[in-house]
């Protein structure tokens, strides 16, 4: 005897979750989740509050000082860079002048050399009043001088005097023209005459007046000068 299958039925599909739980269990759920995103959210703003208020008490016054700090910091690093710019041009132009730097420094020892020397120089007052006389005589005469006597030399306060004395035979133009010579010792111009320093301390003169003619005889005069040193 032949068998008959029992049909087979596919079995039911579930109901969603949306219509299984209930809408009042889904509500508290949702209230659940939104109560603590708000405690989060509270959470977080309250640290946020506690952080700003700890930055403006204690943070903010050190930032603004490190900032203000900076600032400066930049401002004299400026500077150093405008001195050394500055300093970098006066050491080029120091050294494109150094060659008549160095050529006018020695011109100017020479000079103080001659116009005021480091030791008394009797040899050297001698020859100076002897040339002196020698070419004035030679242009206008008479101007003779008989002869010098020094006395010892006197310290200053960081000079050396020599006195000396000499008596002189000339006219009353030469006797100007001397007066010159003393005037323009000293004189320390690289265009002019360098004469070492003298002074005139005393003189006495004797005009010995015209002849019959009215030449002028001319004048005698004894003079005491000081001659200057280191």
């Amino acid at each position: 005897m032949a068998t008959v299958a029992s049909p087979t039925f596919a079995p039911a599909p579930q109901k969603s979750n949306i219509f299984t739980t209930p809408l009042k269990a889904r509500q508290e759920a949702v209230a659940a989740v939104h109560k603590r995103n708000m405690r989060k959210g509270l959470i977080r703003l309250v640290v946020a509050v506690v952080a700003l208020a700890a930055y403006s008490t204690f943070l903010y016054p050190q930032v603004t000082q490190y900032l203000a700090f900076a600032q400066n910091l930049k401002g004299i690093q400026d500077k150093i860079a405008e001195k050394e710019t500055i300093k970098a041009s006066l050491e080029e132009t120091r050294n494109l002048h150094k060659a008549d730097y160095d050529k006018q420094f020695k011109e100017e020892q020479q000079i103080m050399g001659t116009v005021f020397p480091e030791a008394p120089d009797k040899l050297g007052e001698i020859r100076l009043m002897e040339n002196f006389a020698i070419n004035l005589n030679a242009k206008y005469p008479p101007f003779e001088f008989n002869a010098i006597t020094f006395q010892e030399s006197q310290k200053g306060n960081g000079y050396t005097i020599l006195p000396f004395q000499t008596t002189i035979r000339t006219t009353r133009e030469n006797f100007d023209k001397f007066l010159d010579l003393v005037n323009a010792s000293g004189n320390t111009d690289p265009k002019k005459d360098h004469i070492r320093l003298l002074d005139i301390s005393g003189i006495t003169l004797r005009y010995l007046g015209t002849d019959a003619t009215g030449k002028d005889l001319g004048v005698d005069f004894s003079v005491q000068m000081k001659a200057y040193s280191r």
